[in-house]
């Protein structure tokens, strides 16, 4: 089944754990600290294949990578965590489901994009020994990967886009000018899902992709019938071709079309379009003729055309290569810079000699040491002057002895 809009969850490896651990040899029976470092966590990226043509083809709905390995003793780091590469279609747009965010457009064969950072691995304790501090019994824990909810849109890349009502021939034109096979009815009938086919145009190998997307109705951009699912797809198109029933108000069926695009983007009328009045053979030349001269009025070229019996396809398929060939590929908003949330702190009092240091980015690291945090407190003490906690407790009056809440933690302040 094809499907085009899809919600997926991906959740990057978690770190290894740095290693508490010393060296144990025979004849050196106070050996110092070894433990090695923990490995990154595998991260998840989105790749781009022409190969893939739905959404429908990712089966799971949570995408989860390869966490890295605990850090060992003798100093062995432990292996990081593959990662995850998800192939999508080409044309998939990324973004964020919570906020909104678009994070990226895999337009291009191969181009990939990072969806989900591995965590950092945890330093094992042979890095946090200095002359005062011979044997540390702690070390720090992996970082948590991260995770994300992704909305995936698909928006097909094609040259041309048939714009045109339910059963106007749209899925036969295609079949008659490639080698495509869409379904195709001879009752009101509109396809369910985008089709696309190559166009070959005289000899010397020149081609162009056109798209048979579903049919619309008037009311589609306020949702009716396929309504967004058909309008999103012709975003990506650089050339529109409304396919018109020659026998059933071809001047009326245009003009709906062209009201229900404005809608929903008034900069795709300005998008370089042809009007392809099709089933000319149910019709007299004179019939013909009238219905050309009608819909000329409208300001575009009208080209008539048979899909059934070929009339036209040849003039059609030149005019379509000339119009593709001057008409650069459309641009699409491109993802904005994702925003830098500066780690702030701040020092609220609780009571009398309590304060408590509220900074997301220090609670986070509090949280991954591990071990025996009483012989931490000198590193700690230096992490958070490095941090600007030191200056912010001296600017709120804090004094030696008073008690100072970070992370659940409590810690008796020390001036530096």
């Amino acid at each position: 089944m094809f499907r085009d809009v899809l919600t997926i969850t991906v959740v990057a490896g978690r770190g290894g754990d740095g290693a508490i651990s010393f060296r144990r040899e025979k004849f050196v029976p106070k050996g110092g600290p070894d433990g090695g470092d923990g490995g990154r966590g595998g991260s998840v990226y989105l790749r781009a294949r022409g190969s893939v043509d739905s959404l429908s083809e990712l089966s799971k709905r949570t995408y989860k990578a390869e966490d890295g390995e605990h850090g060992k003793g003798s100093g062995q780091h432990g292996r990081a965590g593959q990662d995850l590469y998800i192939e999508v279609p080409r044309g998939t747009r990324v973004f964020d489901a919570d906020t909104g965010e678009l994070l990226g457009d895999l337009t291009e064969e191969g181009q990939v994009l990072l969806v989900a950072k591995g965590g950092e691995g945890g330093r094992g304790n042979m890095h946090f020994v200095t002359p005062t501090r011979q044997a540390p019994r702690f070390a720090e824990a992996g970082e948590e990967g991260e995770r994300r909810r992704l909305r995936l849109e698909l928006m097909l890349i094609a040259d041309v886009g048939l714009v045109g009502y339910p059963n106007a021939g749209k899925s036969s034109l295609l079949a008659a000018t490639t080698r495509a096979h869409p379904k195709i009815a001879p009752y009101p009938f509109t396809t369910l899902s985008p089709h696309l086919g190559v166009v070959e145009v005289g000899g010397e190998g020149e081609r162009f992709t056109l798209a048979d997307i579903p049919g619309i109705i008037e009311g589609a951009s306020q949702g009716k019938g396929l309504g967004l699912e058909f309008l999103r797809h012709i975003a990506r198109t650089r050339v529109l071709l409304y396919v018109l029933d020659a026998a059933d108000a071809p001047l009326k069926t245009f003009r709906t079309l062209r009201r229900e695009i404005e809608a929903y983007d008034p900069a795709l009328l300005r998008r370089p379009s042809l009007i392809a009045l099709n089933k000319v053979d149910l019709l007299t030349p004179k019939e013909v003729g009238e219905r050309v001269a009608e819909l000329a009025q409208e300001g575009l070229p009208v080209l008539p055309v048979s899909a059934l019996t070929g009339e036209g396809l040849g003039a059609l398929k030149e005019a379509l290569l000339s119009l593709v060939k001057a008409t650069p590929a459309p641009e699409l908003p491109r993802p904005a810079p994702r925003a830098l949330v500066e780690a702030g702190v701040e020092v609220v009092p609780l009571e009398e000699g309590v304060y408590e240091v509220r900074s997301p980015a220090l609670e986070r690291y509090l949280s991954r040491l591990k071990g025996d945090l009483t012989e931490a407190a000198g590193y700690l003490q230096e992490v958070f002057r490095r941090q600007g906690v030191e200056a912010a407790l001296k600017a709120k009056g804090v004094r030696a002895g008073d008690i100072v809440r970070i992370g659940g933690r409590e810690f008796e302040y020390i001036p530096g």
